[in-house]
């Protein structure tokens, strides 16, 4: 895999898991955006994969929901790797 589609692919997940951690800790769209300073469209956007978010836009949400990126980015990049097999 090219590392460019494998870059798109990493984020991708990245913010696939962010979306997940978010619902499963039960928090709406809503509250994340005021949390992080964010719009709930923006929010809404990413997770739907029709806007890619900064790198800034990704440690905000991740620190509005309380995770660690480091260990998200880990995970996303376990997944890639796994599926590319």
């Amino acid at each position: 895999m090219p590392s460019g589609i494998k870059q798109r692919a990493v984020c991708a997940q990245v913010v696939k898991l962010l979306g997940e951690e978010r619902e499963r800790r039960g928090i709406s769209k809503y509250t994340l955006s005021a949390q992080c300073g964010l719009a709930q469209q923006t929010i809404s956007y990413m997770e739907r994969e029709l806007r890619h978010p900064s790198f800034e836009t990704v440690l905000r949400i991740a620190d509005g929901i309380g995770v660690n990126l480091e260990d998200v980015l880990k995970q996303a990049r376990a997944a890639v790797k796994a599926k590319k097999k």
